[in-house]
């Protein structure tokens, strides 16, 4: 199996999760390469995996668009090169209620 696939695959299974831990009243939803989350309120996240480019694309309510590469097996922003994890933690920290 390609790496990219299964580490991705991984990836939205964890990012998942952490949308239900951190935002239990949530709409959360995984379908195959795609995550969609509804937070209570009507604003949306659409995670997926763009595997053309091997990246996870994040678009975030708050936040707008963020693209992760994997790299030496963690998942870094393109552009700030914050982990996947940290990135996640501060959408928690700065809009979870």
């Amino acid at each position: 199996m390609d790496d990219f696939y299964s580490a991705s695959t991984q990836a939205l299974e964890e990012i998942n999760n952490f949308f239900e831990s951190s935002w239990p009243d949530a709409d959360v939803e995984l379908l195959d390469d795609s995550l969609t989350v509804i937070l209570p309120g009507g604003r949306q996240y659409v995670i997926n995996k763009h595997g053309v480019t091997r990246q996870i694309w994040i678009a975030s309510p708050f936040t707008g668009a963020h693209h992760f590469q994997r790299k030496e097996g963690k998942w870094l922003c393109t552009r700030t090169n914050t982990l996947l994890e940290d990135f996640l933690a501060g959408e928690k920290d700065t809009h979870a209620s």
